[in-house]
């Protein structure tokens, strides 16, 4: 199995990548990162000024390393591909060749002085100079100019978020966002939404299928109408995010995880109980909070009942909830899935 290490840049909230370092060269590192689910990320070039610190061994790798041989068992850990991008570069020459793949692509980078980041559409390398050029999109405010290549000090690229906001593929959008139904479902609580199909509906919850920021379905969550502030059917956002499903979905990548299985099944919120119960869930009694994760062991009117399970991520939650002080309540996401296969495992 590759060796795979947590990168720690120095965030002020201590956060890291999971990468595994495919050249090392002159200045810099590459590596190809992972998600939180395992699966192949993206490609990162960054300075080795930036690694404040790798960490090769921790219950989150060991978890990661897990949940990557059960996605290469079912043919899920690199779905945009990545795999060819890294074959193509030349070991005595990987940044140049890495660099040669960028034209025509949007990146995510950052710039020496500068602790942001930001995206842009490169149009051109030439004598070391980054082209970006304006382009299209509703999820990010996109930079435009030059920038030297000595002013990087990291850039990533083919992450498929950034694939599928590539603006060659906007131009093959067709059709409106009310077609497939999506909505953005608007939280009291902050400026955060979900953008979902809405299954069904009784008394003060609705149910939703979820897609991700990229447009793959990615759970089934229960939202209380109270802690719901407006839900949106018709925006730009919600047309792009059509698009990329519709497009994910001739290329057999909108369901990575069946979920439109278990949804198919639901015709009511009580078939939603009877699938969820013995599974992790996630829930936020406020939306802007971070969610507890629990497994689902009875539902008596509004009173659920969960239990702990081992987990390498997250410090899990026992005991009563009320249904009622729930903004939202999710079930078989991609990380939910994972969470649970270790459940069923122990």
């Amino acid at each position: 199995m590759e060796k795979i290490s947590e990168i720690y840049t120095g965030a002020a909230n201590g956060s890291f990548e999971v990468g595994q370092l495919l050249f090392e060269e002159g200045d810099f590192r590459l590596y190809l990162t992972l998600d939180e689910l395992g699966r192949n990320d993206s490609l990162l070039l960054i300075r080795k000024s930036e690694v404040k610190q790798l960490v090769d061994q921790s219950e989150y790798l060991t978890e990661i390393s897990r949940r990557r041989e059960l996605l290469n068992q079912k043919g899920l850990a690199d779905p945009f591909d990545l795999s060819a991008k890294v074959r193509q570069l030349k070991p005595d020459q990987a940044v140049e060749s890495f660099l040669s793949m960028l034209p025509g692509q949007v990146v995510y980078f950052g710039l020496v002085g500068n602790d942001y980041q930001q995206w842009g559409y490169l149009k051109d390398l030439s004598d070391g100079k980054f082209s970006f050029i304006d382009y299209p999109t509703v999820k990010y405010q996109n930079f435009t100019g030059e920038v030297d290549f000595g002013q990087i000090r990291r850039l990533a690229a083919f992450s498929g978020e950034w694939i599928m906001d590539n603006p060659e593929l906007k131009e093959a959008q067709t059709g409106n966002a009310t077609a497939d139904g999506f909505h953005e479902v608007h939280f009291k609580a902050d400026d955060s939404f979900a953008v979902g199909q809405l299954l069904c509906e009784e008394n003060d919850y609705s149910l939703y299928l979820t897609v991700d920021e990229v447009g793959r379905n990615d759970s089934l969550m229960l939202v209380n109408k109270k802690a719901v502030d407006e839900v949106v059917d018709q925006s730009a956002y919600l047309q792009d995010i059509t698009r990329c499903h519709r497009q994910l979905l001739e290329k057999s990548l909108a369901d990575p995880f069946e979920i439109c299985d278990k949804a198919k099944q639901i015709t009511q919120v009580a078939d939603f109980w009877r699938l969820a119960t013995g599974q992790v869930v996630s829930f936020a009694k406020d939306a802007w909070d971070e969610p507890n994760f629990g497994l689902l062991k009875d539902k008596e009117g509004d009173a659920l009942t969960l239990a702990q399970y081992p987990s390498h991520k997250y410090d899990t939650f026992a005991g009563q909830v009320n249904l009622t002080d729930v903004d939202y309540l999710e079930a078989f996401g991609g990380e939910l899935i994972f969470e649970s296969t270790i459940n069923n495992k122990s």
